[in-house]
């Protein structure tokens, strides 16, 4: 009686070391991926920075203040290049610490913490469609990449994308498993957000959709949330576009600024037209067109860009499609957003090595689905977001910015092919025990 009590005291123990583990293991990432961040805003402060779009974002969220305008190119332009997510977040910090150095620092101390809540939210995503330990080492592998810690110090749009999205991503899977409204709420919220960012997350309910039909998820409950998710989401951008229509006297449903990034798409590849340069045909618009705008501009550069691939399809379609659908997609994931050097880490080294790593996080995700992936409607989810991103972006200039949000995912990959190798040798190593134990 003594020895069974002594077994099932042992046992619980065990179970409650296993519980314990993971939860010990994800706060020492998050604590490394913390002062790694907060070490590099130390040792750099505010010398990284881009003098790009971190600073017209900066300058938009002051004017945003001073003048009750949302604006980017200049300040007697209202803008719709971009959604107002980025300048609402730094003008609420800047209305508390001001906009000199106090706020910049401050602003960026609020990048790191919105950075190292997205890596959580990759714990919880990777813990929720596959183990606890893949979730930790996609966390772990995001904590520590230097690219990812560049970009949490930059006022950007990427740190509050990733973890908005990220979170998306956990609460859609959360949803479509235990169907309450507390998900559903976490999943509307989480969508919000990260519209607020970035457009490009517009469309990505479809996939949402598709995922709870493949889940099984009752079909008239899932219309009915539907219709009021979409509700929502008129609710909040209705403002906007009472502001877009007051502005620009058409309706504008998030933003307008792809003409350059689209015509730019269309000097990458092979076989495109190439008569006239970038550079050349951008004087030319604006020759062309005196006293444009902002918004002229990228309605210019898109018409432009549309002319170019008529052009292209009708002379060399083979060479179009190439580009469009194995070129670019290669380059979008091969390249990465790592434009300056902290640590002593080279430049060329993180692009020498950001190829191999997709590379084996993709094996990864193989290895995972043939040994031990628990539902793999859940790994048809994170393929069809990596295509949906993929898709979308190829239609656009494509460099490693854009993708950079969505490393987390790739290094699930990494997560995912370690835990089913380990737990798979795990279970052989058991059933050898238990078949030669008398």
């Amino acid at each position: 009686m003594q020895s069974l009590s002594q077994s099932n005291t042992e046992s619980t123990s065990r179970r409650s070391l296993r519980t314990m583990a993971p939860r010990i293991a994800v706060a020492m990432v998050l604590l490394v991926a913390l002062g790694l961040r907060l070490f590099a805003l130390w040792r750099y402060g505010l010398s990284l920075n881009l003098h790009s779009d971190d600073a017209g974002y900066t300058q938009s969220a002051i004017r945003l203040l001073e003048y009750g305008r949302l604006t980017y190119h200049s300040l007697n332009e209202h803008t719709v290049h971009m959604m107002p997510g980025i300048s609402l977040l730094l003008a609420a910090v800047f209305a508390v610490f001001g906009w000199h150095n106090i706020g910049l620092y401050a602003a960026k101390v609020v990048m790191i913490l919105i950075g190292v809540a997205g890596i959580y939210a990759t714990y919880l995503f990777g813990k929720e469609i596959c183990y606890p330990w893949a979730g930790i080492v996609a966390a772990a592998c995001t904590a520590v990449y230097v690219p990812e810690i560049l970009t949490d110090n930059l006022l950007l749009t990427e740190p509050p994308f990733m973890a908005s999205f990220m979170f998306l991503l956990y609460f859609s899977v959360r949803h479509a498993r235990t169907r309450r409204w507390a998900a559903f709420a976490g999943m509307v919220a989480s969508y919000v957000i990260a519209l607020m960012f970035r457009p490009t997350v517009a469309a990505f309910p479809v996939v949402i959709v598709l995922y709870h039909l493949l889940k099984r998820y009752p079909f008239r409950s899932l219309m009915v949330r539907s219709t009021l998710w979409v509700l929502i989401i008129c609710a909040v951008l209705c403002p906007w576009w009472i502001r877009n229509y007051h502005d620009y006297h058409k309706f504008i449903p998030l933003t307008a600024g792809t003409g350059d990034p689209m015509l730019l798409g269309t000097y990458q590849g092979e076989g495109y037209p190439n008569q006239v340069s970038e550079p050349q045909l951008i004087a030319n618009i604006k020759a062309a067109h005196p006293g444009f705008t902002a918004y002229d501009l990228s309605m210019y550069e898109q018409a432009a860009a549309k002319s170019r691939l008529a052009k292209w399809w009708h002379d060399n379609p083979q060479s179009m499609l190439k580009s469009y659908l194995y070129l670019k997609p290669q380059r979008l994931w091969n390249d990465t957003f790592y434009w300056i050097k902290i640590f002593g880490v080279q430049i060329q080294t993180i692009h020498t090595w950001q190829p191999r790593i997709v590379t084996i996080c993709f094996w990864g995700y193989l290895v995972g689905l043939l040994l031990r992936w628990k539902n793999k409607r859940d790994l048809l989810f994170v393929w069809a977001t990596l295509l949906y991103y993929t898709a979308l972006y190829s239609i656009y200039f494509v460099f490693g910015r854009y993708t950079e949000p969505l490393l987390p995912l790739v290094f699930l990959g990494a997560g995912t092919g370690l835990s089913a190798v380990i737990q798979t040798v795990a279970r052989l190593c058991t059933l050898r025990v238990r078949e030669s134990t008398p």
